[in-house]
Protein backbone atom coordinates (compact mmCIF):
# COMPACT_ATOMS: atom_id res chain seq x y z
CA UNK A 1 0.00 0.00 0.00
CA UNK A 2 1.30 3.40 -1.21
CA UNK A 3 0.47 6.34 1.21
CA UNK A 4 0.44 10.07 -0.39
CA UNK A 5 3.67 11.61 0.36
CA UNK A 6 3.60 14.46 2.69
CA UNK A 7 3.02 18.05 0.72
CA UNK A 8 1.33 16.18 -2.22
CA UNK A 9 -2.53 17.05 -1.57
CA UNK A 10 -1.46 20.97 -1.52
CA UNK A 11 -0.14 19.94 -5.18
CA UNK A 12 -3.12 19.35 -6.67
CA UNK A 13 -6.79 20.80 -6.99
CA UNK A 14 -8.47 18.79 -4.54
CA UNK A 15 -9.74 16.27 -6.47
CA UNK A 16 -7.36 13.21 -6.29
CA UNK A 17 -8.80 10.49 -3.28
CA UNK A 18 -7.63 9.91 0.02
CA UNK A 19 -5.54 6.85 -0.30
CA UNK A 20 -3.77 4.56 0.78
CA UNK A 21 -3.54 3.37 -3.39
CA UNK A 22 -2.20 -0.23 -3.62
CA UNK A 23 0.45 -0.85 -6.12
CA UNK A 24 1.59 -4.18 -6.61
CA UNK A 25 3.52 -5.81 -9.93
CA UNK A 26 4.12 -9.01 -11.61
CA UNK A 27 7.15 -10.84 -11.98
CA UNK A 28 8.61 -8.51 -14.80
CA UNK A 29 7.37 -5.03 -13.00
CA UNK A 30 4.20 -4.68 -14.66
CA UNK A 31 1.42 -2.36 -12.33
CA UNK A 32 -1.34 -5.03 -11.72
CA UNK A 33 -4.46 -4.53 -13.21
CA UNK A 34 -6.37 -6.23 -10.57
CA UNK A 35 -8.76 -8.25 -13.22
CA UNK A 36 -9.05 -12.10 -13.52
CA UNK A 37 -7.73 -12.48 -17.11
CA UNK A 38 -6.33 -16.09 -18.42
CA UNK A 39 -2.93 -16.07 -18.55
CA UNK A 40 -2.90 -17.30 -21.73
CA UNK A 41 -4.58 -13.89 -22.94
CA UNK A 42 -2.44 -12.03 -25.44
CA UNK A 43 -0.86 -9.53 -23.83
CA UNK A 44 -1.12 -5.74 -24.91
CA UNK A 45 1.56 -3.42 -22.98
CA UNK A 46 1.37 0.30 -22.28
CA UNK A 47 3.84 2.27 -21.77
CA UNK A 48 4.37 5.53 -20.63
CA UNK A 49 5.51 8.15 -17.75
CA UNK A 50 3.63 8.62 -14.26
CA UNK A 51 0.42 9.74 -16.45
CA UNK A 52 -0.03 5.66 -17.33
CA UNK A 53 1.36 4.43 -14.07
CA UNK A 54 -1.30 6.55 -12.10
CA UNK A 55 0.01 5.35 -8.86
CA UNK A 56 -2.76 7.56 -6.48
CA UNK A 57 -5.67 6.21 -7.35
CA UNK A 58 -7.66 2.60 -6.79
CA UNK A 59 -6.33 -0.05 -8.40
CA UNK A 60 -9.26 -1.03 -10.14
CA UNK A 61 -9.64 2.78 -10.84
CA UNK A 62 -6.84 3.48 -13.00
CA UNK A 63 -7.79 3.75 -17.20
CA UNK A 64 -5.23 0.17 -18.08
CA UNK A 65 -7.38 -1.48 -15.65
CA UNK A 66 -10.69 -0.21 -16.72
CA UNK A 67 -9.64 -1.02 -20.47
CA UNK A 68 -8.55 -4.13 -20.20
CA UNK A 69 -12.54 -4.99 -18.47
CA UNK A 70 -13.88 -3.28 -21.86
CA UNK A 71 -12.37 -4.92 -23.73
CA UNK A 72 -13.09 -8.63 -22.15
CA UNK A 73 -16.34 -7.62 -21.66
CA UNK A 74 -16.31 -7.04 -25.57
CA UNK A 75 -14.78 -10.42 -26.15
CA UNK A 76 -11.43 -9.06 -26.63
CA UNK A 77 -9.59 -11.09 -24.45
CA UNK A 78 -6.03 -9.25 -23.48
CA UNK A 79 -3.91 -8.65 -20.61
CA UNK A 80 -2.85 -5.67 -20.56
CA UNK A 81 0.54 -4.91 -19.25
CA UNK A 82 1.14 -1.47 -17.33
CA UNK A 83 4.22 0.25 -17.88
CA UNK A 84 4.44 3.20 -17.18
CA UNK A 85 6.86 4.63 -14.72
CA UNK A 86 7.05 7.62 -13.18
CA UNK A 87 9.68 10.69 -15.20
CA UNK A 88 10.50 8.29 -18.23
CA UNK A 89 10.74 9.92 -21.34
CA UNK A 90 10.61 8.93 -24.99
CA UNK A 91 14.01 7.37 -25.30
CA UNK A 92 13.85 6.14 -22.22
CA UNK A 93 10.62 4.12 -23.22
CA UNK A 94 12.14 3.26 -26.23
CA UNK A 95 15.03 1.84 -24.82
CA UNK A 96 12.19 -0.15 -22.47
CA UNK A 97 10.11 -1.20 -25.86
CA UNK A 98 13.50 -2.78 -27.61
CA UNK A 99 14.98 -4.55 -25.09
CA UNK A 100 12.24 -5.29 -22.22
CA UNK A 101 8.60 -5.67 -24.36
CA UNK A 102 9.75 -7.09 -27.22
CA UNK A 103 11.68 -10.51 -25.57
CA UNK A 104 7.95 -10.47 -23.71
CA UNK A 105 5.65 -10.24 -26.60
CA UNK A 106 7.24 -11.26 -29.42
CA UNK A 107 6.17 -11.12 -33.10
CA UNK A 108 2.45 -10.08 -33.34
CA UNK A 109 2.56 -8.54 -29.58
CA UNK A 110 0.38 -5.20 -28.82
CA UNK A 111 2.02 -2.22 -27.83
CA UNK A 112 0.38 1.15 -26.89
CA UNK A 113 2.90 3.92 -26.72
CA UNK A 114 1.91 7.18 -24.61
CA UNK A 115 4.12 10.09 -25.49
CA UNK A 116 5.23 11.26 -22.31
CA UNK A 117 4.70 14.71 -20.48
CA UNK A 118 8.15 14.17 -19.14
CA UNK A 119 9.68 15.05 -22.33
CA UNK A 120 8.33 18.81 -21.40
CA UNK A 121 11.68 20.03 -19.12
CA UNK A 122 13.96 18.53 -21.16
CA UNK A 123 12.90 18.85 -24.98
CA UNK A 124 14.50 22.22 -26.04
CA UNK A 125 17.77 21.85 -23.44
CA UNK A 126 21.25 21.11 -25.05
CA UNK A 127 21.44 17.68 -24.06
CA UNK A 128 17.89 16.68 -25.27
CA UNK A 129 16.79 13.50 -24.09
CA UNK A 130 20.40 12.91 -23.03
CA UNK A 131 20.91 15.25 -20.73
CA UNK A 132 23.04 13.59 -18.10
CA UNK A 133 20.97 13.37 -14.69
CA UNK A 134 19.76 10.33 -12.79
CA UNK A 135 16.12 11.14 -13.82
CA UNK A 136 16.70 12.10 -18.01
CA UNK A 137 19.60 10.39 -18.25
CA UNK A 138 19.16 6.90 -21.19
CA UNK A 139 21.41 5.01 -19.03
CA UNK A 140 22.64 4.97 -15.88
CA UNK A 141 25.35 6.05 -14.44
CA UNK A 142 24.68 9.53 -16.25
CA UNK A 143 26.88 10.47 -18.96
CA UNK A 144 28.22 14.03 -19.80
CA UNK A 145 27.49 14.23 -24.07
CA UNK A 146 30.72 14.80 -25.95
CA UNK A 147 29.20 15.07 -29.04
CA UNK A 148 29.76 18.84 -30.50
CA UNK A 149 25.56 18.67 -31.47
CA UNK A 150 22.70 16.05 -30.51
CA UNK A 151 19.28 16.75 -32.04
CA UNK A 152 17.04 18.47 -29.83
CA UNK A 153 12.94 19.25 -29.63
CA UNK A 154 11.26 18.49 -33.00
CA UNK A 155 14.41 16.25 -34.63
CA UNK A 156 15.15 14.65 -31.74
CA UNK A 157 11.63 13.22 -30.91
CA UNK A 158 10.68 12.49 -34.33
CA UNK A 159 14.30 10.23 -35.10
CA UNK A 160 13.59 8.33 -31.44
CA UNK A 161 9.71 7.76 -32.57
CA UNK A 162 11.07 6.84 -36.00
CA UNK A 163 13.25 4.13 -34.27
CA UNK A 164 10.24 2.65 -32.66
CA UNK A 165 8.22 2.72 -35.41
CA UNK A 166 10.90 1.02 -37.51
CA UNK A 167 11.53 -1.21 -34.47
CA UNK A 168 7.75 -2.28 -34.58
CA UNK A 169 8.19 -3.43 -37.83
CA UNK A 170 10.92 -5.31 -37.85
CA UNK A 171 9.17 -7.31 -35.26
CA UNK A 172 6.19 -7.40 -36.29
CA UNK A 173 4.35 -5.43 -33.02
CA UNK A 174 1.51 -3.68 -33.32
CA UNK A 175 2.47 -0.05 -32.58
CA UNK A 176 -0.23 2.51 -31.22
CA UNK A 177 0.94 5.84 -30.66
CA UNK A 178 -1.38 7.99 -27.93
CA UNK A 179 -0.88 11.01 -27.13
CA UNK A 180 -1.05 11.83 -23.19
CA UNK A 181 -3.54 14.67 -22.15
CA UNK A 182 -2.67 17.31 -19.63
CA UNK A 183 -5.44 20.02 -17.99
CA UNK A 184 -5.75 22.58 -20.71
CA UNK A 185 -7.00 25.80 -19.99
CA UNK A 186 -6.02 29.93 -19.67
CA UNK A 187 -4.55 30.49 -16.46
CA UNK A 188 -6.87 33.42 -15.47
CA UNK A 189 -9.73 30.81 -16.11
CA UNK A 190 -8.45 28.25 -14.15
CA UNK A 191 -7.80 28.79 -10.18
CA UNK A 192 -5.47 25.64 -10.17
CA UNK A 193 -3.04 26.98 -12.72
CA UNK A 194 -2.86 30.48 -11.47
CA UNK A 195 -2.11 29.06 -7.79
CA UNK A 196 0.69 26.77 -9.25
CA UNK A 197 2.51 28.57 -12.43
CA UNK A 198 3.37 31.96 -13.48
CA UNK A 199 2.05 33.17 -16.48
CA UNK A 200 5.54 32.98 -18.00
CA UNK A 201 5.84 29.49 -16.60
CA UNK A 202 2.13 28.78 -18.43
CA UNK A 203 3.17 30.84 -21.88
CA UNK A 204 6.24 28.18 -22.06
CA UNK A 205 4.64 25.22 -21.55
CA UNK A 206 1.75 26.50 -23.97
CA UNK A 207 5.22 26.86 -26.30
CA UNK A 208 6.26 23.50 -25.91
CA UNK A 209 3.15 21.40 -26.10
CA UNK A 210 2.37 22.96 -29.57
CA UNK A 211 5.39 22.23 -30.84
CA UNK A 212 5.35 18.83 -30.11
CA UNK A 213 1.65 18.43 -30.87
CA UNK A 214 2.68 19.72 -34.62
CA UNK A 215 5.54 17.54 -34.33
CA UNK A 216 3.62 14.13 -33.66
CA UNK A 217 1.03 14.70 -35.88
CA UNK A 218 3.58 15.53 -38.74
CA UNK A 219 5.22 12.36 -37.96
CA UNK A 220 2.20 10.61 -37.98
CA UNK A 221 1.21 11.69 -41.70
CA UNK A 222 4.64 10.44 -42.80
CA UNK A 223 5.13 7.17 -41.17
CA UNK A 224 1.08 6.00 -41.01
CA UNK A 225 1.93 4.55 -37.77
CA UNK A 226 -1.47 3.98 -35.76
CA UNK A 227 -2.50 7.12 -33.61
CA UNK A 228 -4.75 8.15 -30.89
CA UNK A 229 -4.51 11.87 -30.36
CA UNK A 230 -5.94 11.70 -26.33
CA UNK A 231 -4.35 15.24 -26.37
CA UNK A 232 -6.72 16.70 -28.41
CA UNK A 233 -9.68 14.76 -27.60
CA UNK A 234 -9.53 16.10 -23.32
CA UNK A 235 -8.12 20.08 -24.04
CA UNK A 236 -11.34 20.82 -23.22
CA UNK A 237 -12.29 18.38 -19.62
CA UNK A 238 -9.58 20.07 -17.49
CA UNK A 239 -12.19 19.24 -14.48
CA UNK A 240 -10.77 15.43 -15.15
CA UNK A 241 -7.48 16.16 -13.90
CA UNK A 242 -6.52 16.36 -9.89
CA UNK A 243 -3.58 18.21 -10.85
CA UNK A 244 -1.72 19.46 -14.52
CA UNK A 245 -1.06 16.20 -15.28
CA UNK A 246 -2.74 13.42 -13.80
CA UNK A 247 -6.84 12.36 -13.89
CA UNK A 248 -8.76 12.12 -11.18
CA UNK A 249 -11.14 9.58 -10.60
CA UNK A 250 -14.11 10.88 -12.48
CA UNK A 251 -10.80 11.39 -15.13
CA UNK A 252 -9.85 7.53 -15.35
CA UNK A 253 -13.24 6.52 -16.25
CA UNK A 254 -13.86 8.77 -19.24
CA UNK A 255 -10.75 8.26 -20.57
CA UNK A 256 -11.17 4.64 -20.07
CA UNK A 257 -14.06 4.29 -22.02
CA UNK A 258 -13.22 6.52 -24.31
CA UNK A 259 -9.76 4.77 -24.81
CA UNK A 260 -11.51 1.37 -24.98
CA UNK A 261 -13.61 2.62 -28.20
CA UNK A 262 -10.52 3.77 -30.12
CA UNK A 263 -8.41 0.74 -29.12
CA UNK A 264 -11.37 -1.31 -30.72
CA UNK A 265 -11.31 0.44 -33.48
CA UNK A 266 -7.79 -0.12 -34.51
CA UNK A 267 -6.81 -3.71 -33.21
CA UNK A 268 -7.82 -5.40 -36.23
CA UNK A 269 -7.11 -2.49 -38.23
Amino acid sequence: MRERPSGYLEATDGTVGEGPWRVRTDEHGFIMTGNEVPTEAPPMVFLGDSFVEATFTPEDVRFVSQVERHLLSDGLGFRCLNGGYSGATTLQLFNVFLNKVVPLVGRGGRVVFFLPQSDLPIYFRPHSYWYPTDRYAPLLPPVEPTAKELPKGSSALTAILGLAVWAAQEFEIDLILVTSPHRHATRQNDPYLEKRISQDQHDSLVQRREDIRGAVRQFVANSGVKFIDADTEFLDKPWTFYDELHLNDEGHDLFAAWLADQLRLLIDS
